[in-house]
This record gives structure tokens, sequence and C-alpha cells, in this order.
């Protein structure tokens, strides 16, 4: 299937650069607030449900506001759906379930490799065309990705080593979604109307694995950190207002490359917040990993 006729053709102009250094920097920001609220006893689940409602009901305000429609038709439920699952419950309970052992600058470390598996999964449904540059850069991610996670210490503990594979899972969905949303495209989508309904739809995914999980009890441990739980609602709901602008104006692979700068405020602030250490191995395999981004981001232009 082809990109909707709704979505303009993707620009690489000062716009997106804008949106693509705001959008990776709020994402960052995401890790420092998770922990401490971690720290203050708030469990996974209800912290996800409570960041994606209340974001998402904020969005749908907004949406109102601004006269963009949110049909309740069948292609937009499905894809409120499969976009809430993809790219915002999947990844973030992940997130929160393997932060309190990886740290906030390890769990944001794989949020490097979005842009190599975004261009993989458009290379195969033919949305991308691939160059020499993009896949050096694709080979040069997974070697980074090795690094980060192989036997020479890289790690803060062996035992960590199951973490950090299920850790992958967030990019992995991640980049499904990246895809997935341009495909998907409902004709006449409005950015911040899809982007309130892809929120509550995580949060549907959300509720469900309280009721199921039987954590719904959990859900008045948010008054241990009620400041923390408003500040990542604001937070979320004006990242993914700007998250579906970017959609729009620069497209699947390139909105993908938010991870690189999630990335370093999320290190940075595990190092100077929290006192994390990383071995050169982590650092190393971040920065092949970024390499592998370039190359992937500007292959073409390498390729000439």
């Amino acid at each position: 299937m082809s990109t909707p006729s709704t979505v303009p053709p993707p620009s690489r102009g000062a716009e997106s650069l804008a949106l693509l250094l705001l959008v990776g920097g709020l994402i960052g920001v995401i890790f420092p607030v998770t922990k401490i609220a971690q720290a203050a006893g708030v469990p996974p689940l209800p912290w996800a449900f409570s960041m994606m409602l209340g974001a998402g009901v904020i969005l749908a305000g907004l949406a109102r506001f601004k006269r963009q429609p949110m049909p309740l038709t069948g292609r937009y439920l499905r894809y409120f759906a499969v976009s809430g699952l993809l790219s915002m419950a999947l990844p973030n309970v992940v997130l929160f379930f393997v932060m309190p052992w990886l740290g906030a600058g390890l769990s944001a470390v794989v949020y490097t490799l979005p842009p190599i598996l975004t261009l993989l999964m458009a290379v195969a449904v033919r949305i991308e065309t691939p160059d020499r540059g993009r896949v050096a850069g694709i080979l040069l991610g997974f070697v980074g990705a090795l690094m980060i996670v192989g036997p020479r210490g890289s790690l803060p503990s062996p035992d960590l080593a199951g973490w950090m594979a299920l850790a992958f899972v967030m990019p992995l969905s991640v980049a499904a979604g990246n895809v997935y949303r341009t495909m998907a495209w409902p004709p006449g989508g409005q950015p911040v109307a899809l982007a309130a309904g892809t929120m509550l739809g995580g949060a549907g995914w959300v509720l469900l694995a309280l009721l199921g999980t039987g954590a719904v009890a959990e859900l008045p441990a948010l008054g241990l950190a009620p400041g923390l739980a408003l500040l990542q609602i604001a937070v979320t709901a004006l990242t993914y207002v700007l998250y579906f602008r970017l959609q729009v104006v620069a497209g699947p692979v390139y909105l993908s490359q938010i991870g690189y700068v999630a990335t370093s405020v999320g290190l940075g602030t595990g190092t100077l917040l929290f006192g994390e250490r990383y071995s050169p191995w982590v650092w190393g395999g971040a920065a092949v990993i970024v390499l592998g981004v370039l190359l992937v981001s500007f292959g073409r232009r390498f390729a000439r």
C-alpha cells in the first residue's frame, strides 16, 4: 500500500530538524521522570495508563478545539488500535518494566535502533528504496547493538542480559508503528486527531493489561507522585502533537531518528542525575549505532 495522498511528500527542511530535536528531547525526558516515579513506588502499568489516558484526553480536547474530527469508523478505530499498541502501549510498558534493572541511560540506548529497523521495514513494504550507504548504516547499527549486549562487560551485570533482550522489543515496536502509521494514515486524517486516537488506543491496551493482571488495585499508587504524573501527562501530550506533525512533514525513516536525540538525553540524565556508569563498550556501541543512523539518514548523499 502506498503512502496516503493526505500525507504530503516528506521534506528535510528547518521545520523537520527543529521538530526532530524537540520530539527527541521530550521523549528523552520520559526516562528520568519515569525513574523518579518508580523510585517513589509507582508501579509500571498504572504509570503507563495514566500517562496515555491523560495525554489522550488533552489531545482529544485540542483536536476538538482545532476542529479536527476523530471519526469512529472501522478504518479509524483499527488505526487507533494498531498504532496505539505499536507506538504507545507496547514500547512504554516494556520501558517501565526494564528501567528499574537497566537504568535510565541504558534503557535509552535501544532507542538508537528505530531508524535502522524502520528503514528495513520500509524497504520491505516498498515505501523506501535502499542504497549502499543505507545498507552500510544498517550493518553498523547491528554491530553497535551487539557491542552493547555482548559479553565484553558492556552490561553492569551479566544477569541483566535477559532484561536487555526484552528492551529490544521497544525499537522493534516503535519501528513497526512508524511504518504502519504512514501506510495506514486514513484519508483526510489530521495529525492532532490521530495523535489523540493513538494515545487513547494505547491507554485501552494498557487498561486490558491492568484488568488481566489484577493490577487495577495499584492505580491509587499514582498518589505517591501526583506532580510527576501530571508532568508526564503534559510532556507526553506536547510530544505527540509534535510527533505526528513530524510524521507528516518528514516521513517515517526521518522521524525515527528521534531515538538518537532521546538516547543522548537519556544517557546524559542517567549519568548526571542518577550517577549511572556505563562501560566503554556501551559508549562505543552507542557511537557506532549513531554512525549507522547517519548513514541511514544520509546514505543517498554519501553514495553519490
